[in-house]
């Protein structure tokens, strides 16, 4: 996690650009994850699962998620994997407005 935060810092003076913390408003995080994963959003389908925005293909919450028994209307996802259905892992609710 240094690392990271390292090689951000080192960025952010590059392009002299302000080092501003969120402090405790994950809300801030969480946007810009969206905005970084915006082709991967999917919204919760009527009949079951969820559907990508971008293609429209049916997909589902992993059962390993905290959010497999949850009804979130949408959902950014980091990676898709195949089964017998095509799970989204490491999935985040998000807000229709972001």
């Amino acid at each position: 996690a240094q690392d990271v935060r390292k090689q951000l810092v080192t960025i952010m003076d590059r392009y002299k650009l302000d080092l501003i913390s969120g402090g405790r408003n994950y809300k801030i995080i969480c946007k810009a994850i969206t905005a970084g994963y915006f082709t991967n959003a999917s919204k919760k389908d009527p009949q079951e699962g969820f559907r990508t925005l971008v293609d429209q293909n049916p997909v589902y919450i992993h059962p390993s998620s905290a959010l497999f028994n949850k009804n979130p209307e949408y959902v950014i996802y980091h990676e898709l994997v195949l089964t017998s259905k095509e799970y989204m892992r490491n999935v985040m609710e998000i807000d229709a407005k972001w």
